[in-house]
């Protein structure tokens, strides 16, 4: 059945129609994420982006040696029917004889170069064993095909979202702006506390204390002698200044007069 099964995916890679860009060599890879990496081709251009987790599929349920492999790509999956826990939040996962069997969670997976096409391929590891999957730029179609070699998995993923530069990630939706602004949200508490501050104090003062009138404003000696004593103040900045100003001017001009003082009648 292994046997077959190679035959197959092999006969799959030889046969099935692939852009050039499988001819790229690559020598190296950084992972820049469970699902994407940027990779360096041997004729000196780097910095070319693999991002397979904007792939119109999003899993995969392969039959294969008398079972079902499951791959999620991306997204931690939770395979169905699992009620030992074994394939929860998983990313390969084999169904087999009415037994799950981890091959690796999405969060394992580390990006490297297959050694033998010098593809980008993505490792996974779980405590029921290993599995890797290559990927081959396909601009038509999207297969995923596979075969279990001493246990490990051994996967291809065909797609155009497994050429380089072709796909990136699904952008996120961006925050809505706030329709108000920093100035306005800060004016609305300004008010509402005034309005909590005179309204309840009216309140208050009319049915605690029996006020009525002027004294049901709350804090009314106060806010009445305002005004009187911003004017006061007000009064006395100006005098401040005006005499700072006066005796600025005089330090000005003894110094302009090289520190000395002129004597006349009025003086004597």
């Amino acid at each position: 059945m292994t046997v077959s099964l190679l035959f197959v995916s092999l006969s799959l890679f030889i046969c099935h129609p692939r852009s050039s860009a499988t001819n790229i060599v690559i020598i190296g890879i950084t992972q820049t994420g469970p699902c994407s990496c940027n990779a360096e081709f041997k004729n000196g251009s780097h910095d070319h982006v693999y991002d397979i987790s904007s792939t119109p599929w999003k899993k995969f349920a392969f039959p294969m040696d008398n079972g079902v492999w499951y791959y999620s790509p991306c997204q931690a999956y939770d395979v169905p029917n699992d009620k030992d826990g074994n394939c929860t939040a998983v990313g390969v996962c084999l169904e087999k004889g009415g037994k799950f069997y981890n091959y690796g969670k999405a969060s394992s997976a580390t990006w490297g170069i297959s050694l033998n096409v010098s593809q980008p391929m993505i490792r996974y590891s779980g405590i029921d064993g290993n599995a890797t999957v290559t990927l081959y730029c396909d601009l038509k179609d999207e297969t995923f095909t596979g075969v279990v070699i001493n246990g490990s998995a051994r996967f291809t993923l065909s797609s155009k979202c497994s050429c380089p530069d072709l796909c990136t990630a699904a952008p996120t939706a961006p925050h809505s702006a706030s329709p108000l602004s920093d100035g306005s949200v800060v004016l609305i508490i300004f008010f509402s506390l005034v309005f909590v501050y005179v309204v309840g104090g009216l309140l208050f003062l009319r049915f605690s204390r029996g006020a009525t009138g002027l004294e049901m404003i709350p804090n009314y000696h106060f806010w009445g002698s305002l005004p009187g004593l911003i004017k006061a103040r007000a009064k006395l900045l100006i005098a401040i200044s005006t005499f700072s100003n006066t005796i600025l001017q005089d330090g000005v001009m003894f110094l302009l007069n090289g520190c000395a003082t002129h004597a006349n009648y009025e003086k004597i």
